[in-house]
């Protein structure tokens, strides 16, 4: 009988622990709202591996999903919405859905600013209509790809090996699309991480803000997707 009743205890207590742990983790790694301004909400959260936390973006913006992913699709028209982007380029087009670019963050002085090689996927689900554009750092792409990196291989600035995340397209009614954009960077070199973690506040409230007055362009109101039978992304005309 004492045999049983301490097995008992010991499975409660067991559970107990088990139960205060998931708690406090959960508690550590949920989204914490830090922002909730003109339409948009700013969360940020731990991540398990790094001190420098993710963010995530949240805006209902008044435009079709077509005209959104034309924006974001835009490498070039990077530096007129999305947050201290400048010298985006276009290094790699592997189809519609695939490409490799280039673009350099600006940071506040004295800080380096800070070079990033993304790899770009976009998928679709063909059950709700939102489409994905997938991000992640790939430094090492102008090692193995000598087109368009020969400005890149002189440059002398830190370029971020660690960095993902997604943007994602969800339509909500006609000509309304919920855009979540949620990342995570740790942007290398010598940077405070109080710093680094001030300024992710403003980079997804910024870029959304960005996103949605570039959207509004007749150039990007026009466009259109293009599917195939299974419901596919395959192409994205846009008439200027």
């Amino acid at each position: 009988m004492r045999t049983k009743i301490k097995l008992f205890l010991m499975l409660v207590l067991f559970l107990i622990t088990l139960t205060l742990s998931e708690v406090l983790a959960s508690s550590q790694y949920d989204w914490q709202l830090v922002r909730d301004d003109d339409g948009i909400q700013v969360y940020l959260k731990e991540f398990w591996a790094d001190p420098i936390k993710s963010f995530r973006g949240i805006a209902h913006i008044n435009s079709s999903v077509d005209s959104l992913l034309a924006v974001i699709i835009d490498i070039n028209a990077c530096t007129d919405w999305v947050h201290r982007c400048k010298n985006p380029i276009l290094l790699l087009r592997k189809s519609f859905s695939e490409c490799y670019h280039y673009q350099v963050h600006k940071l506040p002085f004295p800080a380096q600013n800070r070079e990033f090689i993304f790899h770009s996927q976009i998928s679709r689900s063909t059950q709700t209509g939102a489409v994905r554009i997938q991000m992640r750092a790939i430094p090492e792409f102008c090692q193995i790809n000598s087109k368009k990196c020969s400005a890149i291989k002189k440059s002398l600035l830190v370029r971020v090996k660690h960095s993902h995340g997604h943007y994602l397209l969800e339509p909500v009614a006609k000509n309304i699309t919920k855009v979540t954009w949620t990342h995570h960077t740790n942007p290398e070199g010598h940077l405070p991480i109080w710093l680094v973690n001030k300024l992710i506040k403003d980079m997804p409230y910024r870029t959304l803000q960005g996103l949605r007055k570039k959207v509004l362009s007749p150039k990007y109101q026009k466009a259109k997707l293009v599917l195939n039978t299974l419901g596919e992304i395959t192409n994205l005309v846009v008439t200027e």
